[in-house]
Parts: structure tokens; C-alpha cells; sequence
């Protein structure tokens, strides 16, 4: 069952490279589904039921029975009526996307989907893109679906589009839709290697003394970013001044880590920029203070989370090797 899904998900890989078959320009949202996005085909159990009704309608016909003939055309109705079925159980649906937050490679990227109904019945609905979907049942109230997409290498992840699609009423045929995306997602490197404490330690040996010494004295007062802690905010000349200023410590340069590219050089490309990702989330993790310093580009010092998302998005955009 896996392999039938990946040689599935290969094909339709092949099959998007064709001119015909590429994803349009991205849809304006929310996208509500109209008659001319709605795609209609018979299933295996479709196809087995119209070769059955064939077979009867053709022997009724060579034995001239008119009662298998009514049976035939009854069933044949219905199917018919199943087909319009599921083609009213997407129209009307409204659909928005939602931007998905930035994940380390090797975990799954949560696409959430809003799924808006237009009448109150309860159906079932798949939403799906490539070889990961979400099931789901849609009643009178919108409802968020999200799909868990895999992730292998850093980097921006393109999602073209995603389909929404239904068995309603009785399974006999697939009706869909397409939600154009053209969605960049953002894939952070995998956290690997070394500790931060067991590298930095001998560095920072014999500084600790000259730190405390200068640990209460501020600097210079600077406007708050994000990240900032609330314990560094001089709430009296914020008073004054009726914007948040925050205090710079004379101590906050020098016990700065620098995350330097350079001193990485017994690695290999790909595994110093794991080992800095790692580096930079236990940075934040412990609120030291740091800067990174990589090919073509230096991140000044700084910490807080906003610092963090700016370093980690700079080590996930590096060329590949």
C-alpha cells in the first residue's frame, strides 16, 4: 500500500512538468469552488458497477426482458444522480489557506486548510497533496484540516496546490478540486553536533569575574525590539519619552558567543550549518547574547527569539553545495 502510494505520488510529480498539467497562478483567497473548478471521474468501484449494468442492460436486451431492462436503467439513474451528487458536495465550499510556520528538516511542515460549508449536511472529504492527506467531515460550522508534510532538506519548500476531494454519496465516482497555492514554506537546517557549553567553555574561562563587575551598569539606552526581555525595559525614560526604551549592559559584547563559520573548517559544508542551527537554538534556549558570522553574510549581536528566526532563516538560505 505504501509503494502503490509513492509510485502515485512520483507520477503525478512527472505529470505536474507537463505544460497541460502545471499548477495555474496562485488562487485569490478564500476560493469558493464554482462549476468550472469541479473535475468528475468514476472510481474502480464505479467502473466495476457501469461494466456490470453493461453486461445486463445487453443480455436483457438479447432476451428481450423487460423487467431487467426497467432494473438496468433504475440503477443506471441513481449512478447518474450520484455523480451530479458528489458535484453539489464541493460547489459553493470555501477554502483558505493558512501560511505555515517555518520547521527543522526531518519534521513535518502543518499545512492548515479552512474549509467553510455551504449547506449544514454532514459529508465526508479528503484534503490531500501528494503522498499526505487529512480526512475529515465537514458538517455546519467551518472547519481547519491540516496536512503534515514531510520535510528533507533545508531550504524553501514549494507547494504548488492542494485538492480537496469527496466519495459523496455512494463511492461510485471522485469528484475534486484544486486549490492553486504557490506557497513558500521555509525549512530550517537539522540542530546536529556538538553542545554549545562544551565548545564555548574554555573560552569563556577567567571572563565571569569581569562580567559581574560591569553586569549593573547600562551602557546606553536603544529602542525595544521584539525579542527583548521585559527585564532590560527603563520603564521611567520610556515615561518620558512615551516610546520603550531598553538598557544595553557593558557586559553584553563581552559575553557574546560568536558563531563563527570559519572555526567550523574541519567539517563538511552541510554539517557546519546543522551544527550552527544547533548552536543558535540553544543560544536562545539559555538568553546568551550572540552573533553569527557566515559566508556573505554577519548577523550583529543580538538574542531573543526575533534574533533567533533571523539567524536560523539566514542558515537555511545558504546556497547548496
Amino acid at each position: 500500500m505504501a509503494g502503490s502510494a509513492v509510485r502515485h505520488a512520483t507520477f503525478a510529480k512527472w505529470l505536474r512538468r507537463l505544460p497541460l498539467f502545471r499548477a495555474g497562478p496562485r488562487d485569490a483567497q478564500p476560493l469558493v469552488i464554482g462549476n468550472r473548478r469541479i473535475y468528475v471521474l468514476p472510481t474502480g468501484f464505479g467502473l466495476f458497477i457501469g461494466i456490470a449494468l453493461a453486461v445486463l442492460n445487453l443480455g436483457s436486451l438479447n432476451y428481450n426482458n423487460n423487467a431487467a431492462l426497467l432494473l438496468g436503467f433504475l440503477v443506471i439513474s441513481l449512478c447518474n444522480n450520484a455523480l451530479i451528487g458528489g458535484h453539489l458536495a464541493l460547489l459553493g465550499l470555501k477554502l483558505r489557506s493558512q501560511r505555515p510556520e517555518p520547521v527543522f528538516a526531518g519534521q513535518p511542515l502543518e499545512l492548515s486548510v479552512m474549509v467553510s460549508p455551504r449547506g449544514s449536511e454532514p459529508r465526508d472529504f479528503t484534503l490531500s497533496h501528494d503522498t499526505s492527506e487529512s480526512v475529515f467531515r465537514l458538517g455546519a460550522e467551518p472547519i481547519i484540516t491540516t496536512l503534515s508534510l514531510p520535510t528533507e532538506k533545508r531550504g524553501h519548500l514549494h507547494i504548488e496546490r492542494v485538492r480537496i476531494a469527496t466519495l459523496h454519496p455512494l463511492g461510485l465516482a471522485r469528484a475534486w478540486c484544486t486549490l492553486n497555492l504557490q506557497e513558500q514554506a521555509l525549512v530550517y537546517p537539522t540542530p546536529q553536533g556538538q553542545d554549545l557549553n562544551a565548545y564555548f567553555s574554555s573560552a569563556e574561562t577567567g571572563s565571569g569575574r569581569q562580567s559581574r563587575q560591569h553586569s549593573d551598569q547600562p551602557h546606553h539606552l536603544r529602542t525595544y525590539r521584539s525579542g527583548d526581555s521585559r527585564k532590560q525595559i527603563a520603564w521611567k525614560p520610556s515615561a518620558r519619552t512615551g516610546s520603550l526604551q531598553v538598557r544595553e549592559y557593558e557586559q553584553g559584547d563581552a559575553d557574546a558567543l560568536l558563531l563563527d563559520w570559519n572555526r567550523l573548517g574541519h567539517l563538511d559544508y552541510e554539517t557546519r550549518i546543522s551544527q550552527l542551527c544547533l548552536w543558535v537554538v540553544q543560544a536562545e534556549q539559555r538568553q546568551r547574547r550572540f552573533a553569527l558570522n557566515i559566508p556573505g553574510l554577519r548577523v550583529e549581536t543580538g538574542s531573543g527569539s526575533e534574533h533567533r528566526r533571523h539567524c536560523l532563516e539566514a542558515l537555511a538560505l545558504l546556497p547548496h553545495d
